[in-house]
């Protein structure tokens, strides 16, 4: 690990390095990395085989998914990921939170999460803060001029980020104040209320499972959307949702 930023109270930016960066595989904007930390005690963790498959006797290891906010190749390649902090409740928010440069972590991956439609009108980005940093990867990788409607649920306006684009971007920031993540209603009562584009669009929704698929099934069956593999992803779950949601 190179460093750490704190970008927002809920938010930090961590920053690797190392050889075995060299040459990553970056074909879609927000691609999706396994993040696996060392087991108890261990200094280094325990890579899985081919099939996700570790050796008899590997000590149990955390690991997590997350959005590959940037990558820079080269001599000194550097890979960027955003981590939502919500103190002590999760190991890798902890880890996070604590986090010092020199610590190292394994990984396996990418896999796209997100499939680039150069024919769309235009582009529709939804999510809460766990969805934010590919939100944030994509705007910057989206030609010049292209429309984009964006929503994006924070906790509060402490939250926001600067987003750099070059896309004709029209952002609405929505705010929890208060309200438990995951249970708000307040990107859905938006996203309902909007007058959308005319034409074909790209439709991307990633965040808490429930919230995804009332706001897949608003956009697909109330718009008539389309809605295909990989547009609505459940990245997190709320300890009352349904195990059968995805």
């Amino acid at each position: 690990m190179r460093a750490v930023e704190r970008l927002t109270p809920r938010m930090a930016r961590i920053r690797f390095g190392g050889e075995a960066l060299a040459g990553f595989p970056d074909e879609e904007p927000g691609e999706i990395l396994t993040l696996i930390w060392p087991a108890e005690g261990a200094d280094e963790p325990v890579l899985p085989r081919n099939g996700w498959r570790f050796a008899p006797g590997t000590p149990e290891q955390h690991w997590r998914n997350y959005t590959i906010r940037d990558y820079a190749d080269g001599a000194d390649p550097t890979l960027t990921i955003d981590f939502v902090l919500h103190g002590d409740h999760g190991t890798a928010s902890a880890w996070a939170t604590r986090a010092r440069a020199g610590a190292t972590v394994g990984f396996a991956g990418p896999r796209i999460h997100f499939y680039a439609e150069p024919d769309a009108d235009w582009t529709l980005l939804c999510g809460d803060e766990t969805a934010l940093p590919s939100i944030g990867a994509t705007l910057e990788r989206l030609p010049a001029g292209h429309r984009v409607v964006a929503f994006v649920e924070v906790a509060d306006a402490g939250e926001r980020l600067a987003l750099a684009t070059r896309c004709d971007l029209e952002l609405t920031w929505i705010h929890r104040d208060g309200e438990p993540a995951g249970r708000c209603r307040r990107l859905h009562d938006a996203v309902t209320a909007a007058t959308l584009p005319a034409g074909r669009p790209k439709v991307w929704i990633a965040g808490e499972s429930l919230a995804v698929r009332d706001l897949r099934e608003h956009l697909r069956d109330e718009r008539g959307l389309p809605i295909g593999l990989l547009q609505a992803i459940g990245y997190w779950k709320h300890r009352t949702t349904p195990r059968d949601i995805e």
